[in-house]
């Protein structure tokens, strides 16, 4: 059964012999903030409002679900372009409406902020400064290294776009004895830990102190920033970790634990947790 968020296009495999094969979509979704732009982001349809919650709690637009007054999601239209013989899309759209309530200094900020793509995690952003975000204090939690190393074998179980492609992200979250609360895919890094983390704001339990990170791809500095925004104690990756990333967990207080498969990992932790 073909899952939402891949498509299926014609290959040729051993020669000549014309296959099928299925590629990840990649389409840009639009997110609107009181009726005007915010950002454009290119992803793999599929959870966009969560994808759209967990973009504006990471930029400090809200603080939580009680800060949305309304958020839905606007289907774009395809259509032929006979002319160029291809097929046009005019995008997908998340309109967000916030309560007078949230400052509307924070939501001009970000229209200013992100005029182009926010593809790369940090697109948009004009200078060096605005890079730097307000992080709350991390409360370290205990753990073995041997269920953070099990971890991305139960996430990587419930990858299913991946199954199909090969060629998807995904990021999941963890209660401190591994059982999996949320899991999503995205062809973004980013947009994937953005999916969870949205889930948790629109579920009201942002932050998620507590429990677990786990993501599919390195530990860049936008996630591990991400992370510690909404609180998270423990990130673990499957690839390497970057400097960054590594001085701003352990500076925060986070255990970063990347390079993580059975019976290995490399632990970064900071000195509350030594």
């Amino acid at each position: 059964m073909v899952q939402l968020g891949i498509r299926a296009v014609p290959v040729r495999r051993r020669g000549h012999r014309l296959e099928q094969d299925f590629v990840v979509i990649e389409e840009p979704l639009e997110i609107r903030v009181n009726g005007k732009p915010l950002v454009v982001t290119m992803r793999t349809p599929g959870h966009d409002e969560e994808l759209a919650a967990g973009f504006l709690y990471s930029e400090s637009v809200i603080k939580s679900r009680q800060d949305l007054s309304n958020i839905r999601t606007k289907t774009g239209i395809t259509t032929d372009n006979l002319q160029i013989k291809s097929t046009l899309f005019d995008g997908d759209k998340v309109e967000v409406e916030l309560h007078e309530a949230t400052t509307t200094l924070m939501v001009e900020k970000a229209q200013r902020d992100f005029r182009s793509t926010a593809a790369c995690g940090v697109c948009g952003k004009e200078r060096i400064e605005d890079l730097e975000q307000e992080l709350p204090r991390i409360t370290p939690i205990s753990f073995s290294t041997e269920l953070l190393e099990s971890l991305p074998n139960t996430l990587r179980r419930e990858q299913k776009l991946f199954n199909q492609t090969g060629g998807i992200h995904a990021a999941g979250l963890f209660t401190p004895t591994g059982k999996l609360i949320y899991v999503r895919e995205d062809i973004g890094r980013h947009n994937a830990v953005d999916k969870v983390i949205g889930r948790g704001v629109l579920d009201g339990k942002v932050p998620l102190a507590g429990q677990i990170l786990v993501v599919s791809g390195r530990a860049g500095f936008e996630l591990v920033q991400k992370a510690l925004k909404a609180s998270i104690p423990i990130m673990v990756s499957v690839g390497a970790a970057s400097s960054v990333a590594v001085e701003m967990a352990t500076d925060a207080g986070m255990a970063l634990y990347s390079f993580a498969a059975p019976g290995r990992g490399n632990l970064h932790v900071g000195i509350s947790n030594t």
